[in-house]
């Protein structure tokens, strides 16, 4: 038998598909920390992000005789969390609106997505609108190329094209920003003799 890092992922969803736990024990250690990423990302919690992620696990394997091994398996695992990251960030929403007694405060409320970082390039990242973060994120955090975010978000490969393209545009913008914000810190620094 070859090694499991040698078995390719159709192979192994043919192997799910016939309710082989080995095969899925495999794909499990293979993607888990990566979606396990990209839920938290998306969700900014880390018990939820755990338990989303777990969730999208038990899914998969409870509808493992629909899989299609001719599909990609990665692109699949991500729908499926992403799936259950926006019920989750919904059904926040929802909660949160019903708890406010002024209705004015209901639109501090679609700022969900804009989750807190400690640094200035998570601040970027989270200033993107969210498809656009979320395209981002799929393709340079998790390595999935176009045609799997495409599949992920059930969008064409163009729109995937076009949300990327605009996002590399305003990080562009905003990274010059950030340049001249750092030189400028670095020279008041120097001129004050602060070492790190």
């Amino acid at each position: 038998m070859p090694a499991t890092e040698d078995i390719s992922d159709k192979q192994l969803t043919e192997a799910i598909r016939a309710s082989d736990g080995a095969a899925f024990k495999v794909l499990y250690f293979r993607y888990y920390e990566a979606l396990f990423r990209f839920v938290l990302r998306r969700t900014g919690e880390y018990e939820t992000a755990k338990d989303l992620t777990q969730d999208t696990f038990t899914r998969v394997w409870q509808n493992r005789r629909n899989l299609d091994s001719g599909q990609s398996i990665k692109a699949y695992f991500y729908r499926a969390a992403n799936n259950l990251a926006i019920n989750h960030l919904k059904k926040k929403v929802l909660r949160q609106a019903d708890s406010l007694e002024n209705h004015k405060h209901i639109a501090a409320v679609s700022n969900i997505y804009d989750f807190e970082t400690e640094d200035k390039i998570g601040e970027l990242l989270n200033s993107l609108p969210e498809k656009e973060r979320v395209v981002f994120t799929l393709n340079r955090f998790e390595g999935l190329k176009y045609v799997e975010i495409a599949g992920v978000l059930g969008v064409s490969i163009k729109t995937v094209e076009k949300h990327m393209s605009r996002a590399l545009k305003s990080l562009r913008g905003s990274f010059k920003h950030l340049m001249v914000l750092l030189i400028t810190l670095g020279d008041f620094l120097v001129e004050c003799r602060v070492f790190f």
